[in-house]
């Protein structure tokens, strides 16, 4: 998978419960033609039996958009013009972790109640999700750098439950006759099961499913490409941590919910760290109605296929800045080119939801100046 393909399917949480094509060519001057390949795997974190769209992508590399970024500076500790090899770690919770509070896994959007070693599976950059029930963080490979080839190598999901942890994952696909059974396995001193999925992610290559309790109260699911079950189950006893949280950290500040909606989803994306230092990329925030009608707000370096080049044309005025509200979807999105160095989208579906609701959550929202310090950032995005 190159950069490309990455960024596009990172696309995909941004837009969890979106369809259709999105630009691969995150802030970029000018359009660039679409890149999939059906022999590539995707980093697949979109929830399934989508429903609405936000049709943005992201890109894991610093840039600029036609404006410039506010010059923060670097802070303390990290060198302007040294990268790092893989992606920052998340700001501590300092709440206990799953193995401490099993009950609490799931339960808040501003919290990821477990943390991974990206080194023990192979990766060098994260995207991490929140979502109701579990927590999850998608592992990939790779500099970030446009040129570079970047592939998922590993996906984590914790839960209360084996349900809610396997929800839309391998283990929920019907498996040709003949595949090969799930094998019993011991992860660090505790029983689970692994499954082989032979073309998992990519047809040339075999993905495990490993699953087991690592602590009591605690479901894990782990998929990974690898060419042995003792090398993934080697990776899930070294290589995922219970015993810490982390924020799910975003430089945005929403602070009511919107009317009606209840938070959904947090999502936030870390590369390795840039000339700049900065390593976050992009985040979202989604809020649900209780007939299913989604607002998502998603900010950062994202850009829209439909409102990209010629196709941008502002009629609206919103946070003081020209905006696109148009069609999208099977709902509509407005889109603020921009703001603050990186751009904004909020997108809507469903009856109870109207364009005064998006635009109302672009003009109340507040955003972090410093991209690259993520202590400063709110301790929680919502509330």
């Amino acid at each position: 998978m190159n950069h490309t393909e990455l960024v596009d399917s990172i696309a995909d949480a941004l837009r969890p419960r979106g369809e259709g094509d999105v630009d691969v060519a995150a802030l970029r001057a000018g359009t660039m033609a679409r890149v999939r390949s059906a022999r590539r795997r995707r980093i697949a974190v979109a929830a399934a039996g989508v429903v609405a769209a936000v049709a943005v992508t992201v890109t894991v590399e610093p840039q600029l958009t036609a404006g410039r970024v506010p010059e923060t500076g670097a802070p303390p500790n990290v060198s302007a013009n040294r990268s790092s090899p893989r992606a920052a770690a998340l700001p501590a919770a300092n709440v206990p972790g799953a193995a401490q509070r099993p009950d609490t896994v799931g339960t808040d959007r501003a919290v990821l109640h477990f943390d991974v070693d990206l080194a023990a599976f192979g990766g060098t950059g994260a995207l991490w999700e929140t979502e109701p029930g579990r927590e999850r963080v998608s592992v990939w490979t790779g500099s970030g750098t446009r040129d570079a080839t970047t592939d998922q190598t590993a996906k984590v999901v914790i839960s209360q439950t084996l349900d809610r942890a396997q929800f839309g994952g391998m283990t929920t696909r019907t498996l040709p006759p003949n595949s090969p059974a799930p094998v019993t396995v011991t992860v660090a001193g505790r029983p689970g099961k692994i499954q082989a999925y032979p073309g998992g992610w990519e047809a040339a290559k075999v993905a495990w499913v490993l699953w087991w309790q690592p602590a009591d109260g605690v479901w894990a699911e782990v998929t990974m490409d690898a060419d042995d079950a003792g090398t993934v189950v080697a990776a899930a006893a070294t290589g995922i941590h219970l015993d810490r949280s982390q924020r799910c950290a975003v430089p945005i500040r929403v602070g009511a919910v919107p009317a009606g909606t209840e938070w959904e989803n947090c999502m936030t994306v870390m590369a390795p760290a840039g000339a700049d230092g900065r390593s976050w990329q992009a985040g979202s925030l989604e809020f649900r109605g209780p007939r299913g009608d989604t607002l998502i707000l998603a900010y950062g370096d994202i850009r829209d296929w439909d409102a990209d080049g010629d196709k941008y044309v502002p009629n609206r005025i919103v946070r003081g800045r020209p905006a696109m509200w148009f069609p999208s979807g099977p709902g509509h999105q407005l889109a603020v080119p921009d703001t603050g160095g990186r751009n904004l989208f909020v997108s809507m579906h469903g009856e109870n939801v109207t364009e005064q609701d998006a635009v109302a959550l672009a003009e109340g929202a507040t955003f972090s100046d410093d991209l690259v310090d993520l202590d400063t950032w709110p301790k929680r995005p919502v509330g």
